[in-house]
């Protein structure tokens, strides 16, 4: 469980199928974004994470690929301790203006555990030994 105040009636955010994993995010505020342009989008919430899970938020896929408008950082981190109005930098990666309307589903807000343990610094010989090592970056022929 986790908490949501909703700041304006129009953003209340909801599951558009019952076994969704997230929480689709509404814009509360229209504007436009131009090709190539950048604008931070309040989503019209504050969340209340628990201790030990983290709140990602994702693009919708839909928008991303039907209109190349997505988020700028690709995933926001929503920390525990985190109080303020829930902001979605979005971008228009397209040829053409795009229009965002109030209470338009931007993104999507994933709740999910997160481990938070201490760090220990170690030598890099400490780290231990697998399979893979550092193969990385499509190591195994995979495009």
């Amino acid at each position: 469980m986790f908490l949501i105040a909703v700041l304006d009636e129009a953003c209340y955010p909801y599951r558009q199928h019952e076994k969704d994993a997230g929480l689709d995010l509404v814009a509360r505020n229209t504007t436009t974004l131009n090709p190539t342009e950048a604008k931070k989008i309040p989503m019209g919430i504050k969340v209340e994470i628990p201790p030990g899970y983290v709140g990602l938020i994702f693009p919708r896929s839909g928008l991303a690929t039907k209109k190349r408008v997505t988020l700028t950082n690709t995933v926001g981190v929503i920390d525990a301790d985190y109080r303020g109005e829930i902001i979605c930098h979005m971008v228009n990666n397209g040829s053409f203006k795009y229009c965002i309307n109030r209470g338009d589903r931007l993104a999507q807000l994933v709740v999910v555990p997160c481990l938070i343990g201490d760090v220990y610094i170690v030598q890099e010989d400490d780290l231990s030994k697998t399979e893979r090592g550092e193969g990385g970056f499509g190591h195994t022929g995979d495009n």
